[in-house]
């Protein structure tokens, strides 16, 4: 039915899709994971600087805290 020749470019046309996919996947994966790394390097940023912040004054974190406890709160009642 098919000849050898249009098997051949068949299976050729095939593996240079499947190289091309797996190119675009690495490609993909190696984006992903640098914006999970930046994310998460700013993440841990973010919590020392509020750690540091809660330590440093404590009062101060306590009444920002509670201000926002009481507007959400009042938020969520009505």
């Amino acid at each position: 039915m098919f000849s050898t020749a249009t098997k051949d470019s068949a299976q050729n046309t095939a593996q240079d899709v499947k190289r091309d996919l797996s190119i675009a996947a690495n490609q993909a994966g190696r984006k992903v994971r640098s914006l999970y790394n930046s994310a998460s390097d700013e993440i841990s940023y973010a919590s020392d600087t509020v750690t540091k912040e809660i330590r440093t004054n404590p009062v101060r974190s306590s009444m920002i805290a509670l201000g926002i406890g009481v507007v959400l709160g009042a938020l969520l009642r009505r």
